[in-house]
């Protein structure tokens, strides 16, 4: 019994051996396999795609994911790679998985507008409508894109063309607006899209920051019309009109569509809103007119020429023509579209500067004709006092080279004359002084960046810039040296350091 015992379990122990052997090369396997599953999404990712494709013929599991939750099918779809997407869901990939990021395969495939693997991740099971962290869903990432096709499959699995975005509540439709694509703008509202929708408006506290003075904050809050608009798209701009969009509807900042075309410089857009009934009467919280936008658009910072184009001119005597009030005045100090803000904005474009005194600033003389020709009133003053004719002397310019900027700067005085001499044959006084600057709403208006001017005048900052054809144009026009009440001391100050204007000035004290 022993003996057979024994040979019995002689017998049997290759039997435990082979069965150990089957084990440990199962752990082996499985541990390689693991091994691959984990390579297998930074193969992909890496862009290795010919390993890739042997790992999986080789049935390497194709759901394991990178620890942040990406998977092979990821960074496939984002690769674009179709014959790697077709592959992965052949062996079972999931199409609705996400990431630590929110990010699906098909959010990937939708950014990167492929029509192709769109449509076999969404005959795999994909969720049309599934967003990612901050609510974007595929649509709107498709909306960017403007591939027009890959919004149809979407919208023809049930993607919702209305959804809006968690972070700034964006839609589709605003998306493809911001990005001018037309043929995505067409295809949403055919679906249904909402064109009077608004994003979130912020609503920004009052705080202490670093930099004590007024900071301007972007509120936010634009329509779709909005978004078309600034982004210059006139196909988008027509079709949302079209669709109903409402075309006087403003941002909670009162800048409507009209405005908002003028101060991103599409003025041909602007003029199509004109025609279509947009309504030039209307001003935003700064007091900013169309026309004043209009005339603002074409100067630089201080006195420095902007572009002038003719479509800009060509509107401006479009609203003029249409009755806007040539001498409507700003509320308070505009936000600056040159980044002078705080310390190095423009305080000349306060209260109660008009669109002729910005026009004079930089010399527009075919803006300043057209105004004074429909009503502007030649000395009306902001509320430091400052006159058309005292912006065009110079008043708020430091100096020459700090307005005109490097290079060779055209004949600055030239021009300061050209602009006077309409503004003085139109009846400018040309011995206006600054006044009222101690007054409530001068107070407000002033900042630590503009000095306190009372009883200042054009010839006065002529003489303090160096402007010496500027002063004798101004004398020879009238201007008096004791207009300031000092029989010519301020003016000989300002002048202290510039022989020739001081010779200037004495010789018209005698």
């Amino acid at each position: 019994m022993t003996a057979q015992g024994q040979q019995g379990g002689q017998r049997r122990q290759p039997k435990f051996i082979l069965t150990g052997l089957f084990l440990a090369m199962w752990a082996v396997a499985t541990a390689s396999f693991a091994q691959s599953d984990g390579l297998l999404a930074d193969r992909v990712q890496s862009g290795d795609r010919k390993a890739a494709l042997e790992m999986i013929a080789r049935n390497a599991p194709v759901n394991v994911a990178q620890p942040d939750g990406t998977t092979p099918l990821h960074w496939a779809a984002y690769r674009v790679d179709e014959e790697l997407v077709q592959a992965l869901l052949a062996r079972g990939a999931k199409a609705d998985v996400v990431n630590a990021y929110g990010s699906t395969p098909l959010a990937e495939a939708a950014r990167a507008a492929n029509v192709r693997i769109v449509e076999m991740l969404l005959q795999a099971g994909a969720n049309p409508s599934r967003a990612n962290q901050d609510g974007q869903t595929p649509l709107m990432l498709a909306a960017r894109t403007g591939v027009v096709g890959v919004a149809e499959l979407l919208v023809r699995h049930g993607a919702d063309v209305n959804a809006r975005e968690e972070y700034r509540n964006q839609t589709a439709l605003m998306w493809a607006a911001a990005e001018s694509r037309a043929e995505m703008v067409d295809f949403l509202i055919s679906k249904g899209a909402n064109v009077n929708v608004r994003a979130k408006a912020n609503d920004w506290p009052n705080q202490m920051t670093s930099e004590p003075r007024v900071q301007y904050r972007p509120t936010g809050g634009l329509t779709p019309l909005l978004y078309a608009v600034r982004s210059g798209c006139r196909p988008c701009v027509e079709s949302l009109i079209k669709a109903g969009a409402d075309i006087n509807l403003p941002n909670p900042d009162g800048m409507t569509p009209l405005m908002m075309a003028i101060d991103n410089s599409h003025y041909e857009v602007a003029r199509y809103l004109l025609d279509q009934g947009a309504n030039p009467h209307t001003w935003d919280w700064w007091g900013r007119t169309p026309l004043y936008a209009a005339v603002n658009m074409r100067g630089g910072p201080d006195s420095r020429p902007g572009p002038r184009e003719p479509a800009s001119l060509d509107l401006i005597h479009a609203l003029l023509k249409a009755g806007v009030d040539p001498n409507s005045q700003l509320n308070m100090l505009q936000p600056s579209r040159y980044g002078n803000s705080g310390r190095f904005r423009d305080d000349l474009l306060n209260t109660g500067a008009t669109p002729l005194l910005r026009a004079a600033q930089t010399f527009d003389n075919e803006v300043v004709k057209a105004l004074l020709q429909h009503g502007a009133l030649v000395d009306l003053p902001n509320a430091m006092g400052v006159t058309p004719l005292m912006a065009a002397a110079g008043i708020g310019t430091r100096t020459t080279e700090s307005v005109l900027g490097p290079g060779p700067p055209p004949d600055v005085e030239a021009r300061s004359i050209e602009t006077m001499e309409i503004l003085i044959k139109a009846g400018a006084d040309v011995n206006a002084r600054v006044t009222d600057t101690t007054s409530f709403t001068a107070r407000i208006a002033r900042t630590s960046t503009m000095t306190n001017r009372e009883g200042q005048t054009a010839l006065f900052f002529a003489a303090q810039l160096g402007r010496a054809s500027v002063v004798r144009f101004l004398l020879d026009h009238g201007a008096r040296v004791d207009a300031m009440g000092d029989s010519g001391k301020a003016l000989l100050d300002a002048a202290r350091n510039n022989t020739e204007i001081t010779a200037i000035i004495r010789a018209a004290m005698r």
